[in-house]
């Protein structure tokens, strides 16, 4: 996404609009993979969501912290939980997992960007990253996860982390169940999972724990 267009779309109503048609595509995409299933545009109070949401990155979006499809992407992912966190206590049906953290304003968000983009760039990582190095197949992404939280809660690891900028595949087997070729292969994605859980990064760690959730429910993503 150019970041130009995204510049003066905050100030031209016109661009604005074009380019929010020319990305609904991204937006289907990102609301399909956030909730599980396939939306219809003109059916699915999801799409409106992510819409307004979409439109409200374009706002609030920086271009020194992060590309827009990154920031766009979680914005998105954030309303939706907020969403559905709604909808479950207007038909009192509570059934979040009462450990996620309540989704965070934007400010909070593009704060707990940079934080993270700071930590990472100690690994010669970006934020961007974080959405390519995500395991395409759920479970493996579920796993991932796992790992990371579970990582992220063992100071000696995270000592070990922090001192050399490298992920301790070694005596990470010695606390979690995998196996090296697992750990190794999915290392920068575990890595960026464990530092926003050890930091308490409560915005990114929501993203996250929605994977989690749909786990937990018994549903199967790709």
């Amino acid at each position: 996404m150019d970041t130009v267009t995204i510049l003066d779309a905050k100030t031209d109503s016109r661009l604005r609009d074009s380019f929010i048609k020319e990305h609904f595509p991204f937006i289907i995409y990102t609301t399909s993979s956030a909730i599980g299933r396939y939306i219809s545009i003109e059916n699915d109070e999801e799409f409106s969501i992510a819409l307004e949401a979409f439109n409200a990155a374009i706002d609030t979006f920086k271009p020194d912290q992060s590309k827009f499809e990154t920031y766009a992407t979680i914005v998105i992912k954030n309303k939706l939980i907020d969403y559905h966190r709604g909808q479950k206590k207007h038909y009192g049906h509570e059934t979040l997992d009462e450990e996620m953290p309540a989704p965070m304003k934007d400010d909070d968000l593009r704060l707990e960007i940079v934080e993270l983009s700071h930590h990472l760039k100690k690994f010669d990582l970006s934020f961007d990253d974080l959405v390519e190095i995500s395991p395409s197949h759920y479970d493996t992404r579920v796993r991932s996860i796992r790992v990371g939280i579970e990582v992220s809660n063992v100071k000696r690891i995270m000592d070990e982390i922090y001192r050399t900028f490298k992920l301790p595949v070694g005596e990470i087997l010695k606390v979690v169940k995998s196996t090296r070729r697992f750990v190794y292969l999915h290392r920068q994605y575990i890595l960026t999972v464990t530092i926003i859980f050890h930091e308490e990064l409560s915005s990114l760690q929501s993203w996250i724990l929605e994977t989690l959730k749909g786990d937990e429910n018994g549903h199967s993503k790709s």
